[in-house]
């Protein structure tokens, strides 16, 4: 064990200072959207049912209950005190109803679920069903994870409902037989297709739709009304292999994401990333991390689409609803003076309208401005004072003791490096796991980064590249770059890291030994934070895959 400290050293002088540095400024952040078509059905109302499915959720979050107007189909918008926004606005011609909900977020200040809705009715008696969930924050915006609406699983439960032109349940896909394959190929392969197809596979000869190596349900139910989720079983995978080849296949455990534009004879098989079992198995967070990984990639990816064609935003079919009364009461010979009327009024709501969503913006954009220039003059004196710690230090020669073994590895680190060297979660768990034969030269490496690495790339400077230099020659160490940025995606997740709410790739490391047995290579994965200033080491001490390996 690490020998208790009796007073207080400069590294523990710099810890709190290190965690001052940490800045959030305002963000607007798309999370999910999702499209589907529902089916109409004789004597039934979908376009009520559907709408009251949408507000029973708003009515659960309000805080007030909902007008009359709002369960009788009309527009109607909350502003009683203590009431969250809620508003929609109905057409009759064409059948439209659109809603927003603006739902504060219960233990992160300043953060805020904006939750926007469209249904429409086509002319071949199908509906347009659409939502979009974006999160605003003004100040620290803790990492989130993706979602979608409550009441869209409800909707898929309620209502005869298609993706891509194919009917979801709330249970994955199972493909059985050749027939079923062929209907998986034909999906994968459809044109106009906007939805990832996942498929999961059984062991070569299972049929038993619980050996997936990840969650099949719980991956549907994440991603219901988003993604095409399918189990594929042992026998079945062989006819998939017939059909789109092995290189493009999945089988034996494996988990496959099709993407959309899915074209069997030009795509190369990183087109659509695989996931071999004993790669999820290996993984620090193990299958659930992997299903969460693929939950959020799912929902980023939605998030990326523009629905605006197909379902139009609260905000314009608000102003056609306006635009339509005002039409309707010149028709009607409505007077003069109830024209004015009505013509002032909505001049009145919408630059009530226009000001609120100007105040928003103003506000989201100076509170970023503001922040930001608070945090950079924070960031000057903290860091002026961390170098003046620092500098002490070195003075005084004050150097850490190197452990011989990796039991406290995480305290020490807290202790010694963490003023110049952020440590990902994903590398501690990669540490837990270490095999390498000398564990000093984990020690010996962060100590490496934080004396040399960082002041080289702080001040730059010929003299301090050459210090660096002989410090990685001296511990038989060389810094190159991992892997390029349009290959990184043929990995999957391997070489990216979570990090202040961005992906971010490892494009750096430290390598020593060529050999890949465990034991006898050491890489440490790094990436270099130009907001803190600061190394971030995302995985170490063994080897990432790459293509070769």
């Amino acid at each position: 064990m690490l020998k208790p400290k009796q007073a207080q050293t400069i590294a523990d002088q710099l810890r709190p200072y290190q965690r001052q540095l940490r800045q959030r400024y305002a963000s607007v952040v798309p999370v999910s959207q999702v499209l589907l078509e529902i089916q109409a059905q004789p004597k039934s109302d979908r376009l009520a049912e559907m709408r009251n499915s949408v507000l029973r959720w708003m009515a659960n979050r309000v805080g007030k209950p909902l007008p009359k107007d709002a369960w009788d189909g009309k527009s109607f918008e909350t502003d009683e005190l203590g009431a969250q926004r809620a508003a929609a606005a109905m057409l009759d011609e064409p059948q439209y109803w659109a809603a927003r909900f603006d739902d504060a977020d219960k233990s992160v200040p300043r953060r805020t679920w904006v939750t926007e809705v469209g249904i429409a009715r086509r002319p071949d008696e199908r509906y347009l069903f659409g939502a979009r969930l974006v999160c605003t924050t003004r100040g620290d915006n803790p990492r989130f994870e993706r979602s979608l609406p409550g009441f869209v699983r409800q909707i898929i439960e309620q209502e005869e409902t298609l993706l891509d032109g194919v009917r979801i349940t709330n249970q994955p896909w199972i493909v059985r037989d050749e027939q079923a394959v062929d209907q998986l190929v034909a999906l994968l392969e459809k044109p106009a297709r906007r939805a990832n197809v996942i498929v999961l596979s059984l062991p070569e000869s299972s049929e038993d739709e619980n050996e997936t190596i990840i969650s099949a349900s719980g991956l549907h139910r994440q991603t219901l009304g988003v993604a095409h989720v399918a189990v594929i079983t042992g026998p079945a995978a062989f006819h998939l292999s017939d059909r789109v080849g092995r290189r493009l296949s999945v089988f034996q455990q494996a988990v496959r994401t099709y993407r959309p534009g899915f074209n069997l004879h030009v795509d190369e098989p990183f087109s659509h990333p695989l996931a071999l079992p004993h790669r999820i198995m290996e993984r620090a967070d193990g299958p659930s991390g992997y299903c969460s990984f693929l939950v959020d990639s799912v929902l980023s990816d939605t998030a990326r689409g523009n629905l605006e064609e197909e379902v139009p935003s609260y905000a314009k079919i608000r102003r056609h609803v306006a635009h339509l009364r005002l039409k309707s009461a010149r028709n009607s010979n409505a007077t003069e003076r109830e024209l004015l009327q009505m013509y002032e009024e909505e001049n009145v709501r919408l630059a009530s309208e226009i000001e609120g969503d100007k105040e928003t913006y103003e506000r989201l954009l100076k509170d970023a401005e503001g922040e930001r220039d608070r945090a950079q003059a924070k960031v000057f004196r903290l860091r002026q004072r961390i170098e003046a710690l620092q500098a002490a230090r070195n003075e005084q020669g004050e150097i850490p003791e190197i452990p011989t073994t990796l039991d406290d590895f995480e305290e020490w680190v807290s202790q010694n490096v963490s003023e110049a060297v952020e440590l990902h979660p994903r590398a501690l768990q990669g540490v837990k796991k270490s095999q390498y034969f000398n564990p000093k030269l984990l020690y010996e490496a962060l100590l490496l980064l934080r004396d040399h690495y960082v002041p080289m790339r702080r001040h730059g400077g010929k003299e301090l590249q050459s210090s660096y230099s002989e410090a990685c020659k001296k511990l038989g160490l060389e810094e190159t770059p991992t892997i390029s940025s349009s290959r990184s995606g043929e990995q999957g997740d391997e070489y990216f890291v979570d990090h202040a709410g961005k992906r971010i790739l490892l494009d750096r490391h430290l390598k020593r030994g060529t050999s890949k047995e465990p034991r006898r290579c050491f890489r440490l994965y790094f990436f270099w934070d130009d907001d803190a200033e600061q190394v971030v080491v995302g995985w170490l001490p063994s080897h990432l895959r790459t293509r070769l390996t």
